[in-house]
């Protein structure tokens, strides 16, 4: 059940904090909201897409050089490889030219 006296103290605080917020809003007008003025709106709206221009750049370039540095080690890689079996090649050469050489001597 309801309490009569409950119901009453809440009506009657809730009518108390309504004035309250009333008569403090009413005596300081400052705290109320400002409205943003539109060229300073406009101004914000073009900071905002200059800056996701910039980011999406700044993506795109980050993504294009390291695609590039990818290719590059690859190509690096490949040298090296191919470095390696020259290198194997030239000391089989070597090897044949002594063998060679130590039979002319005989």
């Amino acid at each position: 059940m309801a309490d009569g006296n409950g119901e009453q103290i809440r009506i009657v605080a809730e009518q108390v904090a309504d004035a309250a917020i009333t008569r403090f809003a009413a005596e300081h007008p400052e705290l109320r909201k400002a409205e943003i003025p539109p060229p300073l709106k406009w101004a914000g709206m073009v900071v905002a897409s200059l800056f996701t221009a910039g980011t999406a750049t700044l993506a795109f370039w980050l993504i294009s050089t390291v695609n590039e540095m990818q290719v590059t080690l690859a190509r690096m890689d490949e040298r090296m490889a191919s470095g390696t079996v020259k290198d194997a090649r030239f000391d089989d050469l070597e090897r044949r030219v002594a063998n060679l050489e130590k039979e002319q001597v005989r």
